[in-house]
C-alpha cells in the first residue's frame, strides 16, 4: 500500500512539472549578435553586457513583413489571436504566418485570464474565400479550430533568412521557452530589420 501511494505521488509530481513547464510563457530578449556557435548564440545586451541564449536544433532566422489574407495558403503554420465565436469558431484579430520549421505552441490557448481572447498556433488545411472574408481551417495535435479572417485584419509573413544574416553588431530578438528538460531555449532570431 505505502508503495503503491509512493508511486502515486512521484506520477503526480511528474505530471505537476511537466504541466508548469508546458505552461510555462515564453520569455522575450534582445540584443546584438556577439557570435554563432552551432545552437549557441551570444548576444550584448543594451547595457554592454554579453549573454548566452540556447536553440533548438533546427532553429530559423526571419525577417517579418506585411501582407494581407491572401498570402495565407494551406500548409502554412499560423498563429492568430481570435475572439471566440463558438467552441470551434474564432474572429481573427492578428494573422501571423510563420517561417517554415518554426512551429511553437500546437493548439488553441487563452491569451489570459482575464481576456476572452484566444491563440491559436497550428498548420493551415484549407483556405476558403467567403463573403464574412478568408476562412482558415487551422489543424493541430488533438483538434482544430476555423478562423475567420476578416478584411482589414493585419497580416504578418515571416519570411526565412540564411543563419549568415547573423553578422556581429546586428539587433535581434526572440522568445525562449522550457524544454522538457527544463532549459529554456530559443527556436528562431528575428533581425530588426533587413540586413
Amino acid at each position: 500500500m505505502l508503495r503503491s501511494l509512493l508511486r502515486l505521488a512521484a506520477l503526480l509530481s511528474l505530471s505537476t512539472l511537466a504541466f508548469a513547464q508546458a505552461a510555462a510563457p515564453p520569455h522575450g530578449f534582445a540584443g546584438a549578435v556577439v557570435s554563432v556557435d552551432g545552437n549557441t548564440v551570444t548576444l550584448q545586451d543594451k547595457d554592454g553586457k554579453n549573454f548566452t541564449v540556447e536553440m533548438t536544433p533546427g532553429w530559423t532566422v526571419s525577417v517579418n513583413r506585411k501582407a494581407d489574407a491572401s498570402a495565407i495558403k494551406p500548409g502554412d503554420f499560423v498563429a492568430t489571436q481570435n475572439v471566440p465565436v463558438d467552441d470551434n469558431t474564432g474572429k481573427s484579430t492578428e494573422v501571423r504566418v510563420l517561417e517554415p520549421g518554426y512551429e511553437p505552441e500546437h493548439g488553441t490557448h487563452a491569451v489570459s485570464a482575464t481576456n476572452s481572447n484566444m491563440m491559436t498556433h497550428g498548420a493551415v488545411k484549407a483556405v476558403t474565400k467567403t463573403d464574412a472574408g478568408v476562412e482558415l481551417e487551422v489543424t493541430y495535435p488533438g483538434g482544430s479550430r476555423r478562423i475567420v479572417v476578416q478584411d482589414g485584419v493585419p497580416v504578418t509573413v515571416s519570411d526565412p533568412l540564411d543563419r549568415s544574416a547573423l553578422k556581429p553588431g546586428v539587433a535581434v530578438s526572440g522568445v525562449t521557452r522550457p524544454g522538457a528538460d527544463g532549459i529554456p531555449r530559443a527556436s528562431r532570431l528575428q533581425p530588426a530589420g533587413k540586413p
